[in-house]
């Protein structure tokens, strides 16, 4: 679906999310930054159209490809036109969305799921203007167990009735089975494929878990390319559709 530049740094997990963090969207953002998420946005609606609340998940076939960057930027840009959204971090064994975005991360899904918090304490409203976020929380021993609860699909539905777009970031597909659990209430997944870095066959194996799980993919975000001979880095160089 697009083509970004969202930069690795050398070095440490932790500094590559400093590094990410940086690239989180705002009206400051460079303009070919800014211009590559409204394409995307476009395609998403375009890829789903209809009325209702859609549910977009956010995975990738491998860590470090930048799917949580794509998710909440992704997320701020449906915010921008006046929708209101939701972001709900469902990598509950490896959250960084809390720490990318400066909020707290507990309590959060995790919590809420068990019981140990109503969902109202769990949201952080308005982090950006009609942006909610529902962090991880604590990090649960089965992290799995939870995600495919009958609590987990009533959330879903709930929320379902309360926004316009929900965005679920989600763990490496052929790391876990979460994201193809997930898929029963999501309408589609965007898939993070990070240049020279995302492997073949652990691509083409996310795309045959994805299928054996009848979810629907409406595209690759396909990122950390650089510019030629500029100081921008291009963040879009066009889209593509399944």
């Amino acid at each position: 679906m697009g083509v970004f530049d969202n930069r690795r740094s050398s070095g440490r997990s932790n500094s590559i999310e400093k590094s990410e963090t940086k690239l989180i969207l705002s009206d400051k953002s460079p303009w070919p930054i800014q211009e590559a998420y409204k394409a995307l946005r476009t395609n998403i609606i375009f890829s789903l159209p209809g009325n209702g609340c859609k549910v977009i998940a956010v995975s990738s076939a491998q860590q470090h490809d930048g799917k949580s960057i794509i998710c909440i930027n992704t997320a701020i840009a449906f915010s921008q036109i006046n929708k209101k959204v939701l972001l709900i971090e469902s990598d509950l064994r490896l959250p960084t969305v809390g720490t990318k975005l400066g909020i707290r991360s507990v309590p959060g899904l995790s919590d809420t799921l068990i019981g140990a918090c109503q969902v109202a304490e769990a949201l952080r409203r308005n982090v950006r203007k009609g942006l909610d976020i529902l962090p991880a929380g604590n990090i649960p021993p089965d992290p799995t167990w939870l995600l495919q609860s009958n609590q987990m699909g009533v959330l879903i539905q709930q929320f379902r009735k309360l926004y316009d777009y929900i965005l679920i970031d989600l763990p490496p597909v052929t790391t876990v089975a979460d994201a193809s659990i997930m898929s029963r209430y999501t309408d589609g997944f965007l898939l993070a494929v990070r240049h020279q870095t995302t492997e073949m066959p652990a691509l083409e194996d996310t795309l045959a878990q994805l299928q054996l799980a009848d979810a629907k993919v409406l595209g690759f975000v396909y990122n950390d390319v650089t510019t030629e001979g500029g100081h921008y880095r291009s963040y879009y160089k066009g889209y593509y559709k399944n």
